[in-house]
């Protein structure tokens, strides 16, 4: 029996008879496209391979993807992923970039034994992360970008249901720096490193600063981030009177401000007009193609 403990959660599901925390069952896709609304360095000029998964374990009360996070998705199997990682290079991807991966790591590595792609691959996830499962990630992930969403776990348990992801997110980051030690770049594009995300959550001013605190005193200053300005209310955001408006230009400048105080030179910063719905994805399967 191959029962899953992929993430913290250690839900010790039995995923070929039932769903996980992931509120995944089989391999499941909700999205393969040519994205261009990453960080400039990971989308360049002809766009990132982007394979959004669908599940996730955290499932954040605001999440922009809401209803791939809940499960909406096709199902798929590794030989049939393996060919979308092949039309996403052979469409010119400038990267692989894995959406939400980490209740499908298994999957995606028995993908990648039928086809590796010849660019580099990115894992794009919520932070939230084992170390084992990381481990596995050896000389396979190029580049890690994972959010820093929380430095105040009760935040976390309110938002996310998940009242430890201070210290697992700064383990597994850790562990990110030490798996890719150096930001390498080609053409002005990331082909190896770590960017760490952090999105300003309304009325959260004090958990940004404390973030990028910890950035800062136990990384560096030289560390890549992107500073997010885009929240936008969605999900079930609006049950919570402090999440159910936009970010205020003024939050957001603070934000900004305190990184500049502490020094962050490579800080990607958002015009906050990508505070929209039109900037999500439409995740309705009509760009997964085989």
């Amino acid at each position: 029996m191959n029962l899953c403990n992929s993430c913290p959660r250690k839900c010790n599901a039995d995923r070929s008879k039932s769903v996980g925390y992931c509120s995944q069952q089989g391999l499941k896709l909700a999205r393969v496209s040519l994205h261009r609304w990453e960080e400039p360095i990971v989308s360049g000029n002809r766009g990132s391979g982007t394979v959004f998964f669908s599940g996730c374990n955290l499932k954040c009360v605001y999440c922009q993807n809401f209803e791939i996070s809940r499960g909406k998705g096709i199902e798929i199997t590794p030989r049939r992923l393996a060919v979308a990682f092949k039309r996403l290079v052979d469409a010119g991807a400038h990267n692989i970039n894995l959406v939400t991966p980490t209740h499908f790591i298994d999957e995606i590595l028995s993908s990648f034994e039928l086809y590796k792609p010849p660019i580099p691959i990115v894992y794009n996830c919520g932070g939230y992360e084992s170390l084992s499962t990381l481990e596995k990630l050896k000389n396979v992930v190029d580049v890690f970008l994972p959010d820093f969403k929380y430095a105040d776990n009760a935040l976390a348990r309110k938002y996310s249901n998940c009242a430890d992801y201070f210290e697992i997110c700064t383990e597994a980051i850790l562990k990110m720096r030490q798996l890719q030690p150096k930001d390498e770049f080609k053409d002005g594009l990331i082909q190896r490193g770590l960017i760490i995300r952090h999105l300003v959550l309304p009325s959260n001013i004090d958990n940004t600063k404390a973030v990028l605190d910890w950035i800062a005193e136990n990384l560096s200053p030289d560390t890549f981030i992107s500073l997010m300005g885009q929240y936008t209310p969605y999900g079930k955001a609006s049950e919570y009177k402090e999440l159910s408006r936009p970010l205020l230009p003024l939050e957001y400048k603070i934000a900004v401000s305190y990184a500049q105080k502490l020094g962050f030179e490579n800080a990607f910063i958002q015009d906050l007009s990508s505070a929209s719905t039109a900037f999500i994805p439409d995740f309705d399967n009509t760009e997964i193609e085989f």
